[in-house]
């Protein structure tokens, strides 16, 4: 801190600029990477290219903490700045790793969106479409946000029974499927048939929406 003609001003170093530059760069970089696996299911229906993305990813943000740290040690070869981009270069994967991002994705989605699921399981009774009717029913246009083709299908337990509507988020090649499911009753321990693969209910969402894998 620096006295200027009555007042104070506040000077920072070109080399702690350097510094904060390289740990915004961290946390972006890494920010980058687990926003790819916050929508992975949503990159999964890209397949390969979808993994190529993600694997950029990961291959970005390590290259830019190596470079980081390489850069800071050479400045000053202080243990304090190069901590400073060592800890979130090191906590950020690790948080990555340690996170259930598909439940962080499926709890969370549904939660904005509560109103427009509402509105669908209004509509599952008109949902007569199976997988093999080019993949489903197309959803009313402010609603097809909430499957990733934009349309829903009905599906029921493998041995045969009540059935409900799928809202398919992710879709395999050449079979399987998972997504949010609706049904009028509570499902319990059934497989289901998703896209020629069984499914089970993984997680209960409340109001009769479930997530199915």
């Amino acid at each position: 801190m620096s006295v200027v003609a009555g007042g104070t001003t506040s000077a920072v170093r070109p080399g702690g600029r350097a510094i904060v530059g390289w740990v915004v760069g961290i946390v972006a970089a890494w920010g980058l990477v687990a926003t790819m696996h916050l929508f992975g299911l949503k990159l999964a229906n890209l397949w390969l290219f979808g993994l190529l993305l993600t694997g950029l990813g990961w291959l970005v943000a390590t290259t830019v903490t190596g470079v980081a740290l390489v850069a800071v040690w050479r400045r000053g070869r202080s243990v304090q700045a190069l901590s400073l981009v060592l800890v979130p270069g090191v906590l950020a994967p690790v948080a990555i790793v340690a996170v259930d991002w598909t439940s962080t994705y499926v709890h969370g989605f549904h939660r904005l969106h509560r109103a427009d699921f509402h509105a669908a399981a209004a509509l599952a009774d008109q949902v007569t479409a199976r997988h093999g009717d080019r993949y489903g029913q197309v959803l009313p246009k402010d609603l097809r946000h909430l499957s990733s083709k934009g349309r829903a299908v009905r599906i029921g337990p493998e041995g045969g029974g009540q059935t409900g509507i799928l809202l398919p988020v992710w879709v395999g090649t050449p079979d399987g499927a998972a997504g949010y499911a609706y049904f009028a009753e509570t499902p319990g321990d059934t497989s289901f048939d998703c896209y020629a693969d069984p499914c089970r209910v993984r997680w209960s969402l409340g109001e009769g929406w479930y997530w199915l894998d």
